[in-house]
């Protein structure tokens, strides 16, 4: 399975560069990573709703599938500027990644009403022999939710906004794929250098009742090969790419590299912590031999807030 994949990351990452590209000749409003997004967030909130249903849960697909949705559409605002009397509230509030809140205080207004109105038919235990709700059972079916839309939905929306990451010298010239550039890079390169580390080494497991098959040693290789492939793309391959994008210094490239690195091994065993706990080994298959897309896009959701983060911290 890990096999598979890194082939698949290896080929998703030229290709994903080579859209980064395409999408920057359209313009500032990203129409083409737009769409791209919401398809990766429709199959993501499917494989969690799957996931969550295995366990007893009855989270409603199409009510995550909508708030992840406009949490999503939320980040675009800045960039598509509604005209008339919208243009001047929308260019007041939404001017940074708190524009998010409108969005995300919407959506759990929604889910609340919704849980009310579940609560209010008298969902019936298994037995059917009582004519009371089980207890806490709304409360855990309003939480999968709200956890479905936080993970989708608030992590892809936040990590979208390094589209729009300016030159730290000139605010008209916009490098926001050199930054998304850097943080598939971090990733995806940290697994490969996990795989690799882990298999020539061995040694000791970091958490085998969570994830088997991560070592110790391949841990420090993800965080290792990270930094290093990091400092080769900031430092030298992107701005050979285009004069436009600014070399970065080794020691905050390297940092940068590795911050991120660790954010996306988090995120790839917080993803192996949602299967164990609801009793399910893999997320539903998105290809043959390989996993579901969450499990190619786990690292990416934990580690995109804090590549935006790192990005403006160290430039």
């Amino acid at each position: 399975m890990l096999k598979h994949r890194l082939l698949m990351s290896a080929l998703l990452i030229p290709a994903t560069i080579g859209l980064f590209v395409w999408d920057h000749h359209l313009g500032p409003h990203a129409p083409a990573l737009f769409v791209l997004v919401m398809l990766l967030a429709a199959r993501c909130v499917w494989e969690l709703v799957i996931l969550a249903r295995s366990a007893g849960l009855r989270p409603n697909l199409v009510l995550c599938l909508l708030g992840s949705w406009m949490t999503i559409q939320a980040a675009w605002c800045p960039v598509w500027r509604w005209r008339s009397a919208w243009q001047q509230w929308t260019e007041s509030l939404f001017t940074n990644p708190l524009f998010l809140l409108p969005a995300g205080g919407v959506v759990v207004v929604v889910m609340l009403f919704n849980a009310v109105m579940r609560f209010s038919r008298f969902e019936l235990s298994a037995d059917r022999d009582v004519s009371t709700p089980q207890p806490g059972r709304q409360l855990a079916t309003l939480g999968i939710e709200l956890f479905i839309v936080g993970y989708v939905g608030v992590l892809l929306a936040l990590t979208v906004q390094l589209r729009w990451t300016a030159h730290p010298l000139d605010d008209v010239v916009n490098i926001g794929y050199f930054a998304l550039s850097a943080l598939v890079v971090a990733t995806k390169m940290g697994d490969v250098g996990a795989y690799t580390f882990g298999r020539l080494i061995g040694g000791p497991k970091m958490t085998p009742q969570l994830s088997p098959g991560k070592t110790w040693s391949g841990g420090v290789g993800h965080l290792v090969t990270a930094g290093l492939c990091s400092v080769a793309w900031l430092c030298w391959l992107g701005p050979m790419v285009s004069t436009h994008w600014p070399a970065w210094g080794v020691v905050s490239a390297a940092v940068f590299g590795v911050v991120v690195g660790f954010a996306g091994l988090i995120g790839d065993l917080a993803e192996s912590l949602i299967k164990r706990d609801v009793g399910v080994k893999d997320a539903p298959a998105l290809l043959p031999g390989f996993g579901g897309l969450l499990d190619l896009m786990d690292s990416l959701l934990l580690a995109g807030p804090v590549a935006y983060f790192m990005w403006n911290l160290l430039r």
